[in-house]
Order: C-alpha cells, then structure tokens, then sequence
C-alpha cells in the first residue's frame, strides 16, 4: 500500500507540462535576429499558444513521447513550438509506423 501511495506523485509529476524559461529563450532568438522587438514578441506569441495548446492534452500523450520530445525541446534551448512539433510527428510516426522489405 506504502509503494502504490509513494508512486503517485511521480505519476501525477510525470504528467505535468515542462517550464521552460520562454522569455529567455525569446531573449536569445530576438539577439540572433539583431536585437529585435518584433520577433521577441512573436516568439512569445507563437511559444504561448504551443503551450496552450500542449497543455490540455500533455496528460495523454505517451510517456514514452513524453520524455523524449522533453528532451528535443530542452536541447534546443526550451521551446514549446519544439515540443508541440515533436509530439505531433511522433504521434503521427507512432499511427503509420513503417516496414523495412528486402524486394
């Protein structure tokens, strides 16, 4: 009983969405393109409505997709648009997995 309560918290964890420091990934984006406001702003736009859009749904998505898409969007500096793309072509590659033939 003392293990299945122990577990529960790490499932409910697992479940939750990353955070990532968006600002400063849109901080970094915005240098590379010379210091501009505009696309700070629309970095922060398009990384809100990822996460919104992630967010209702994060719970049933694979952990196992879970865990690696986290890890791809963390690579590249913590973006939601990253991981709302990787989830999604995982998720399409998991329905139409492919075979390999020797013909």
């Amino acid at each position: 009983m003392m293990a299945v309560l122990a577990a529960l918290p790490l499932t409910v964890v697992a479940q939750e969405m990353p955070r990532f420091d968006v600002e400063g990934h849109c901080e970094e984006v915005a240098e590379f393109g010379g210091s501009s406001h505009q696309i700070y702003n629309g970095c922060i736009q398009m990384e809100q409505g990822a996460y919104n859009s992630l967010k209702s749904r994060w719970a049933n998505v694979s952990g196992r997709i879970r865990n690696h898409c986290q890890e791809v969007a963390e690579f590249s500096g913590g973006s939601y648009q990253i991981l709302q793309g990787c989830v999604q072509m995982e998720e399409d590659a998991a329905g139409n997995r492919q075979s390999f033939s020797f013909d």
